[in-house]
Formats: structure tokens, C-alpha cells, sequence
């Protein structure tokens, strides 16, 4: 993004349906320790096409370590 921020989409199949979908749109910033996510939105499609927000997971330090180097 202009200011530096990165924008994430990803989609990802189902766990325990394969034709339904997660959709997450993130917004991640770099700060001294280094990324951190701004903002992050979680959406469900299920296998007839309806969608539904999945609720908010806190992400602990390590956990966000792994997602900004990619070594999860």
C-alpha cells in the first residue's frame, strides 16, 4: 500500500467441508519488533454460497513472528 502497510488476501478450503472456502483480508505494518497486523478480517463461504464473519483470534507474539517470516 502507498504508506507502506501490505495487504493480504488469501483463500483457503474448508476444513471439514472441501467445497466451502475461508477468506481472510489482512493489513499488516512494519514497527520496531517487526510486523504486526493492523487489521485482519475472516470470512466463511460455505458450499451453498452463504457468508458468514468468523470471529476475531488473538495472535500471540511467536505466532505472529511465524506469519511475518513465513515459517509457520
Amino acid at each position: 500500500m502507498p504508506n507502506g502497510d501490505f495487504l493480504t488476501v488469501a483463500v483457503w478450503p474448508g476444513k471439514k467441508d472441501p467445497s466451502a472456502e475461508v477468506l481472510t483480508v489482512q493489513i499488516r505494518h512494519p514497527s520496531d519488533t517487526g510486523w504486526e497486523t493492523a487489521a485482519r478480517l475472516a470470512v466463511y463461504r460455505d458450499s451453498q454460497g452463504n457468508y458468514s464473519q468468523l470471529r476475531e483470534r488473538p495472535i500471540g507474539q511467536e505466532r505472529e513472528r511465524e506469519l511475518s517470516t513465513g515459517t509457520e
